[in-house]
Protein backbone atom coordinates (compact mmCIF):
# COMPACT_ATOMS: atom_id res chain seq x y z
CA UNK A 1 0.00 0.00 0.00
CA UNK A 2 1.31 3.60 -1.23
CA UNK A 3 1.33 6.70 1.01
CA UNK A 4 -1.33 8.17 -1.06
CA UNK A 5 -4.09 4.77 -0.71
CA UNK A 6 -2.94 5.17 2.98
CA UNK A 7 -3.29 8.85 2.88
CA UNK A 8 -7.13 8.82 1.47
CA UNK A 9 -8.08 5.48 3.26
CA UNK A 10 -7.76 7.64 6.63
CA UNK A 11 -9.59 10.63 5.02
CA UNK A 12 -12.46 7.96 4.15
CA UNK A 13 -12.74 6.70 6.99
CA UNK A 14 -12.45 10.10 9.18
CA UNK A 15 -15.68 11.39 6.47
CA UNK A 16 -17.38 8.24 7.24
CA UNK A 17 -17.12 8.58 10.89
CA UNK A 18 -18.60 12.45 10.32
CA UNK A 19 -21.27 11.40 8.72
CA UNK A 20 -22.50 9.15 10.73
CA UNK A 21 -22.22 11.11 13.92
CA UNK A 22 -24.17 13.46 11.82
CA UNK A 23 -26.86 11.02 11.22
CA UNK A 24 -26.91 9.83 14.59
CA UNK A 25 -27.75 13.23 15.74
CA UNK A 26 -30.40 14.66 13.48
CA UNK A 27 -31.99 11.06 14.39
CA UNK A 28 -34.61 10.93 17.09
CA UNK A 29 -35.71 7.77 18.62
CA UNK A 30 -38.52 7.88 20.28
CA UNK A 31 -39.63 5.58 23.64
CA UNK A 32 -42.37 3.23 23.04
CA UNK A 33 -43.77 2.90 26.80
CA UNK A 34 -46.70 2.10 28.27
CA UNK A 35 -48.65 4.09 30.90
CA UNK A 36 -47.67 1.99 33.22
CA UNK A 37 -43.76 2.42 32.61
CA UNK A 38 -44.32 6.02 32.12
CA UNK A 39 -45.30 6.49 36.08
CA UNK A 40 -42.16 4.40 36.64
CA UNK A 41 -39.90 6.48 34.63
CA UNK A 42 -41.85 9.62 36.41
CA UNK A 43 -41.40 8.27 39.68
CA UNK A 44 -40.30 10.64 42.94
CA UNK A 45 -39.69 9.63 45.94
CA UNK A 46 -41.46 11.05 48.75
CA UNK A 47 -39.74 12.44 52.09
CA UNK A 48 -40.89 10.27 55.24
CA UNK A 49 -40.25 12.24 58.56
CA UNK A 50 -38.91 10.46 60.74
CA UNK A 51 -39.85 11.15 64.33
CA UNK A 52 -37.20 9.86 66.77
CA UNK A 53 -39.01 7.88 69.97
CA UNK A 54 -37.76 8.96 73.37
CA UNK A 55 -38.14 5.90 76.03
CA UNK A 56 -38.77 6.02 79.64
CA UNK A 57 -37.70 3.55 81.99
CA UNK A 58 -40.51 1.23 83.83
CA UNK A 59 -39.11 0.83 87.22
CA UNK A 60 -42.05 -0.95 88.72
CA UNK A 61 -44.11 -3.95 86.47
CA UNK A 62 -46.47 -6.22 88.26
CA UNK A 63 -47.42 -9.28 87.41
CA UNK A 64 -51.21 -8.64 84.89
CA UNK A 65 -52.55 -12.04 86.35
CA UNK A 66 -52.36 -10.79 89.80
CA UNK A 67 -55.51 -9.85 91.71
CA UNK A 68 -57.65 -11.10 88.52
CA UNK A 69 -60.69 -12.97 90.30
CA UNK A 70 -58.33 -13.52 93.41
CA UNK A 71 -56.39 -16.22 92.59
CA UNK A 72 -52.95 -15.38 94.04
CA UNK A 73 -51.31 -18.71 92.41
CA UNK A 74 -51.95 -21.59 90.36
CA UNK A 75 -53.85 -24.66 91.14
CA UNK A 76 -52.20 -27.40 92.77
CA UNK A 77 -53.99 -30.08 90.62
CA UNK A 78 -52.18 -31.69 87.64
CA UNK A 79 -53.77 -30.54 84.43
CA UNK A 80 -53.62 -33.50 83.18
CA UNK A 81 -56.09 -34.84 85.84
CA UNK A 82 -59.03 -32.83 85.40
CA UNK A 83 -58.91 -32.79 81.05
CA UNK A 84 -60.62 -35.27 79.79
CA UNK A 85 -59.19 -38.68 78.41
CA UNK A 86 -58.09 -38.56 74.63
CA UNK A 87 -60.20 -39.93 72.07
CA UNK A 88 -59.21 -43.23 70.61
CA UNK A 89 -59.87 -42.81 66.51
CA UNK A 90 -60.95 -45.06 64.41
CA UNK A 91 -59.68 -44.45 60.66
CA UNK A 92 -60.44 -47.33 58.46
CA UNK A 93 -62.22 -50.57 59.03
CA UNK A 94 -61.15 -53.52 56.57
CA UNK A 95 -63.48 -56.33 56.34
CA UNK A 96 -62.94 -59.22 53.83
CA UNK A 97 -64.43 -62.81 54.41
CA UNK A 98 -62.90 -63.55 57.50
CA UNK A 99 -60.23 -61.05 57.80
CA UNK A 100 -60.98 -57.94 60.14
CA UNK A 101 -58.53 -55.52 60.33
CA UNK A 102 -59.01 -51.55 61.86
CA UNK A 103 -56.65 -48.85 61.85
CA UNK A 104 -57.17 -46.90 65.47
CA UNK A 105 -54.75 -44.13 66.18
CA UNK A 106 -52.41 -45.01 63.52
CA UNK A 107 -52.27 -48.60 64.86
CA UNK A 108 -53.68 -51.55 62.64
CA UNK A 109 -55.23 -53.89 64.89
CA UNK A 110 -57.02 -57.31 64.31
CA UNK A 111 -59.82 -58.87 65.92
CA UNK A 112 -58.34 -60.41 69.71
CA UNK A 113 -55.23 -57.89 69.41
CA UNK A 114 -54.21 -56.34 72.90
CA UNK A 115 -54.11 -52.31 73.14
CA UNK A 116 -53.32 -49.74 76.12
CA UNK A 117 -56.91 -49.56 76.79
CA UNK A 118 -58.36 -53.25 76.50
CA UNK A 119 -58.58 -55.80 73.89
CA UNK A 120 -60.23 -55.78 70.29
CA UNK A 121 -63.40 -57.92 71.20
CA UNK A 122 -65.15 -57.45 67.62
CA UNK A 123 -64.85 -55.44 64.21
CA UNK A 124 -67.78 -54.42 62.34
CA UNK A 125 -68.03 -51.97 59.28
CA UNK A 126 -70.06 -48.86 61.48
CA UNK A 127 -66.69 -49.48 64.79
CA UNK A 128 -64.66 -51.10 66.68
CA UNK A 129 -65.88 -53.10 69.95
CA UNK A 130 -62.91 -52.77 72.47
CA UNK A 131 -63.51 -54.50 75.87
CA UNK A 132 -61.53 -53.89 79.09
CA UNK A 133 -62.07 -54.30 83.10
CA UNK A 134 -64.43 -50.87 83.07
CA UNK A 135 -66.65 -52.62 80.38
CA UNK A 136 -66.99 -52.24 77.12
CA UNK A 137 -67.35 -49.59 74.25
CA UNK A 138 -67.67 -49.08 70.43
CA UNK A 139 -65.15 -46.76 68.87
CA UNK A 140 -66.99 -45.02 65.67
CA UNK A 141 -65.31 -44.92 62.37
CA UNK A 142 -64.20 -40.80 62.23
Amino acid sequence: MTDKQFSILIVCSALTIVLVLLGVSYTRFDLHLTPAERGILLFRHERIPIKERQFTMVSALKNPMDGVGGIKRYPSVKLSDIAPPERQRVSLVLIRGEKRIAIIDNLVVREGDSMSDGRIARIEKNGVLVKNREGERWLKID
